[in-house]
């Protein structure tokens, strides 16, 4: 198998045809994630836009209002509400992320959102900026395993102070599991008003400073 890979990573640096290679790997029982990491290595990885313009301005209804929470809760928490947006694992869905994100950078939040495919280590690594919240939008049916591996993760790092909120098309049973867990909030297609969900989302960040007494910070 080790050898397979080898001249599979030969074939894709070299530029010439890959499939005979990958054939080969195919038959020496290579998986599909070590087929692709090893083109990885050759190719690098694209990551396409994220359609999330930080000028965009949206005219919604009430929003004046909630820039006005964030803006004062920033001034209480001493810097910029910064909320990071993840989408792990290979959801490929990224329109309800990129609207929240958004309307978030139009309310006056300093929104981290990089796009589509990342792994729950990825996401704690980015959170390490000092990150006042986490939203993760998980679409692929696997809310539960991946929100534990970021939960678990943020704990690892002394980031469990930070909130971290789930989106998706979620169960009710997987949605109490995963506040058991530790998730603050569990949103669902149901919630689709965004100005509420960013309020209670700062409401979450300014309680868990006034309990913590201190910024949240990496």
């Amino acid at each position: 198998m080790r050898q397979a890979l080898q001249a599979l990573r030969a074939a894709a640096a070299s530029g010439t045809n890959i499939m005979p290679a990958s054939i080969e790997a195919a038959k020496a029982g290579v998986t599909t994630g070590e087929w692709g990491d090893a083109l990885r290595s050759a190719f690098g990885e694209f990551r396409a836009p994220t359609g999330v313009s930080p000028r965009a301005r949206q005219e919604a209804a009430g929003l004046d209002a909630l820039r006005g929470e964030i803006e004062r809760v920033s001034l209480k928490l001493g810097r910029r509400i910064k909320f990071l947006i993840g989408k792990p694992g290979l959801d490929g869905h990224s329109n309800g992320a990129e609207q929240i994100a958004a309307r978030a950078t139009d309310a006056g939040m300093d929104v981290i959102y990089d796009g589509i495919r990342f792994t729950p280590a990825e996401i704690v690594e980015r959170a390490k900026s000092g990150v006042h919240c986490i939203g993760l939008s998980i679409l692929s049916g696997s809310h539960v395993p991946l929100t534990l591996e970021v939960l678990a993760k943020l704990r690892e790092a002394g980031l469990e102070r930070v909130p971290l909120v789930v989106g998706g098309i979620i169960p009710r049973a997987d949605a109490e599991r995963l506040r058991a867990a530790g998730a603050a909030a569990v949103y669902t297609p149901k919630d689709f008003a965004i100005n509420a969900m960013l309020g209670a989302i700062v409401a979450e960040i300014e309680a868990r400073f006034d309990r913590e007494a201190q910024p949240l910070r990496a």
